[in-house]
């Protein structure tokens, strides 16, 4: 009827051994803490090496190398200067009316609202305005290194005679006045400019409407973030775009 008994006094005994074990760990060495506590404050309050610590001395950690400095890429700030230049320029010739500066993934854009300032139906001779509004943005251009391009968009008014068989050529076309203009009038390097041709494909309106057709007739004159690198330098890596 006892046996309760013996597994109780075992339990006891297990309980008191593991009490004992948790003290006897659980002890402090006063003197070896004291000379940690000594060692951590000689490291926080003075500058001198100290070599009676409790870790063993060792020489001065050797100086890592220096990094070599990577290329900066082109600034943001150069974009937003840039835009800031072409649109006082262009209020300051009259001409906010009939253009639009923006900022895009491509960099800084400038539009035009309406083909007086550029082309008439079926060409790609630039209107006196339209001629006016490129000399405007090229005084700006012809100061900074980024790459120009020059895009040219046509109405989807199918082309039945001239000297060009299709929308395509037309708006290539257009887009190369621009940049010929740029090079020999403005004095923009030729080898930062580029002309592109879209044809019918990025309609701003309506071509159900003459007036939409008319705004369709147009080029957009596009400052990237590339640079052309200074003679002699060596070019940069083309950077990804995500």
């Amino acid at each position: 009827m006892d046996r309760w008994l013996l597994t109780y006094s075992d339990m006891i005994t297990l309980l008191l051994a593991l009490f004992v074990i948790l003290f006897a760990i659980s002890t402090i060495n006063a003197k070896k803490f004291s000379a940690f506590e000594a060692s951590v404050a000689r490291s926080f309050h003075s500058t001198a090496p100290s070599h009676d610590g409790l870790l063993p001395n060792h020489s001065t950690l050797p100086t890592l190398p220096t990094l070599p400095t990577l290329p900066t890429p082109p600034a943001h700030s150069d974009l937003t200067r840039i835009q800031a230049e072409i649109s006082q320029r262009l209020a300051a010739a009259d001409l906010s009316s009939v253009t639009s500066v923006s900022r895009s993934r491509q960099g800084v854009v400038v539009e035009i609202f309406t083909d007086k300032a550029y082309f008439a139906n079926d060409s790609a001779t630039l209107q006196p305005l339209g001629e006016k509004v490129i000399d405007t943005i090229g005084a700006v251009l012809r100061t900074v290194p980024n790459h120009v391009e020059v895009q040219g968009y046509t109405d989807n008014v199918p082309i039945t005679g001239g000297p060009y068989a299709s929308n395509w050529e037309l708006s290539g076309a257009r887009a190369a006045a621009a940049v010929v203009r740029l090079e020999t009038v403005d004095e923009v390097t030729a080898n930062r400019l580029s002309a592109v041709g879209f044809g019918t494909t990025h309609p701003i309106a309506s071509n159900a409407t003459a007036a939409g057709r008319a705004e369709n007739r147009r080029i957009d004159v596009v400052v990237l973030a590339t640079t052309v690198p200074a003679p002699g330098a060596t070019p940069a890596p083309k950077a990804t775009v995500p």
